[in-house]
């Protein structure tokens, strides 16, 4: 699937994450935009999200609930989003699956300058 949004802010995916390069996302400060952190960051959650639940044999339409992003420290190269899962996916009473996501975003040294915390919901197809 192609986003236009991520592709107007250089976000690439990779097997190591979502890279979220300065020189396109840069603010006023030389630091990285804190709103193009959390759109890598929800990026890498939200595939992460995906390849678990296809290897769990489970489709649908994968949506966001909430997302919740700490800045640690201001990121003056480029950055790089990498999602680990919070809990497997979870079925609920209405037949739809809860799945929650981590994500570190490093910089080019390794170290952490944000953390998000994602939930989505798999909403199940309709049977006719």
């Amino acid at each position: 699937m192609i986003i236009p949004a991520a592709e107007n802010m250089g976000l690439h995916e990779s097997d190591a994450g979502v890279h979220i390069p300065l020189v396109c996302n840069a603010n006023d400060k030389g630091s990285l935009f804190a709103g193009s952190i959390f759109s890598g960051a929800t990026l890498a959650a939200y595939r992460a999200a995906e390849r678990l639940l296809v290897s769990r044999g489970l489709t649908g339409d994968l949506v966001a609930k909430t997302a919740t992003i700490n800045y640690l420290k201001r990121m003056v190269s480029d950055g790089l989003a990498v999602a680990t899962q919070k809990s497997e996916p979870i079925l609920k009473s209405n037949g739809n699956y809860t799945v929650s996501m981590n994500v570190r975003v490093i910089d080019k040294d390794g170290i952490g300058g944000a953390e998000l915390s994602a939930e989505f919901i798999l909403l199940q197809k309709n049977v006719i």
